[in-house]
């Protein structure tokens, strides 16, 4: 009897318990909706049916999801999806703002990240199906173009090109990122590790490497990588000619992801930074900023939260991974990507004048890449099998005037298919005309 006593009063204690929690219930609110997504109904429906429980001010509850604790948890999911985007809002935002949100929106759906797996595992029908993911990529309309430069944007573009041929970016005083990290003044001398057309926000991109992140890269030991490896992913507004011809314009911004598994234990082993415009203003109210980081990457954790797919060393020419990065192309006629290396003659020669009268001693190279869809992110396109390699050669003749000479190469492996001397010919031309992308 006693025992039974027992039994029925932790019963009644744990059902008064039970009772008493459910009054501990963190408001969910339900603003008016101001700025709802100005879209067609078959995307409206998706997202409603998916997306709006969390990102919207229209959250609707089931039954189970008003009992806590699930109700502590959804409470919380609900604050931080509204945080991250919210759709009764959206609209407010500037269309390329809008479209960017749902570009990181459709990644996290195709990597499974979102809807929640936990909360799909109580709410089945907020799965996306493969036909409704295809349907919200195509509202997007991948095949969009760069918009062709204006005047203005070109103007303001050199103005800020001579700014910073003609300043010292080694010493300037940059401020930090809100968690503390410091600006690596020397990213810039980092190798290329590979670049990006992003076509989803019209930026032209290169992601540079430290030496610690170029010896993985040849090792293979890229997952995990290595403590000590830091990228730095440059950003520049993708400038179309008109002709399908894309540079690099007015830089973005330069982003950094640095590993350390101890040091940035709570961030994923990463610590995450990023300066924009060319005034380098650090990103981010406070250090929380770093989250939204790491929840765009969480899709990639089984890849140690990154995206980017190294450049394959062997399609590679010898130098690609010793010399500098001088700029990138993107050619949208032929489905090419282009960067252009030099040694260190040519290099500094480029981000110091506009003119292309290259010092002897100088040395360019100009690999080509067929465009390839990146399978990791949905908006952007990444170097696929190496096309072509050019290189000019800067020699210093008797006369101490410059000769030049062009070299041409082809296939797999490459194969020189021409050479010729003078500066005269066209491609060697082409390749001493390429101004260097503003990297302050």
């Amino acid at each position: 009897m006693a025992s039974r006593r027992i039994w029925i009063t932790a019963t009644g204690a744990g059902v008064l318990t039970f009772a008493a929690v459910q009054l501990i219930r963190p408001a969910i609110s339900h603003p008016p909706v101001t700025a709802d997504l100005p879209a067609p109904p078959e995307i409206q429906q998706i997202l409603r049916n998916s997306c709006y429980d969390c990102h919207s001010n229209e959250t609707r509850l089931a039954w189970f999801d008003e009992i806590v604790p699930v109700y502590w948890l959804v409470a919380h999911d609900v604050h931080r999806g509204r945080g991250k985007l919210n759709f009764s809002e959206i609209g407010r935002l500037p269309a390329t703002q809008q479209k960017a949100a749902l570009y990181e929106a459709v990644n996290q759906i195709q990597f499974g990240a979102m809807p929640l797996p936990a909360y799909a595992r109580l709410h089945r029908a907020a799965l996306i199906s493969a036909a409704q993911l295809s349907l919200l990529k195509s509202y997007l309309n991948p095949t969009t173009a760069a918009a062709m430069a204006t005047p203005g944007d070109l103007a303001s573009d050199d103005a800020e090109y001579q700014k910073w041929l003609h300043a010292d970016n080694s010493n300037r005083a940059v401020d930090a990122a809100p968690n503390g990290i410091q600006f690596p003044h020397d990213y810039k001398n980092w190798k290329a590790i590979s670049s990006t057309d992003r076509f989803d926000n019209q930026t032209a991109r290169v992601i540079l490497g430290n030496d610690t992140a170029v010896k993985a890269v040849a090792d293979g030991h890229t997952n995990p990588w290595p403590d000590g490896t830091t990228f730095a992913k440059v950003a520049w507004v993708a400038r179309d000619d008109g002709h399908g011809q894309i540079r690099p314009g007015a830089f973005w911004q330069v982003e950094f992801m640095i590993r350390d598994a101890k040091k940035y234990a709570t961030t994923k082993g990463w610590g995450w930074a990023r300066w924009r415009g060319a005034g380098l203003t650090p990103y981010g109210k406070d250090a929380d900023f770093a989250t939204e980081c790491v929840g765009c990457h969480t899709p990639m954790r089984d890849r140690d939260f990154v995206f980017t797919e190294p450049l394959g060393v062997k399609e590679l020419p010898p130098n690609s991974l010793q010399w500098n990065v001088i700029t990138s192309l993107i050619d949208k006629r032929s489905s090419t990507m282009s960067t252009l290396y030099g040694n260190d003659v040519g290099v500094r020669y480029a981000r110091s004048t506009a003119q292309h009268d290259y010092l002897p001693g100088s040395e360019l190279l100009l690999v080509t890449w067929d465009q390839r869809e990146d399978l990791h992110w949905f908006g952007g396109n990444i170097p696929g099998r190496v096309k072509a390699v050019e290189m000019v050669h800067v020699a210093d003749r008797p006369d101490h005037r410059p000769s030049y000479s062009y070299e041409r190469y082809e296939g797999s492996p490459l194969i020189r298919v021409s050479v010729s001397n003078g500066r005269s010919e066209g491609r060697a031309v082409f390749l001493l005309s390429l101004g260097a992308a503003v990297m302050p």
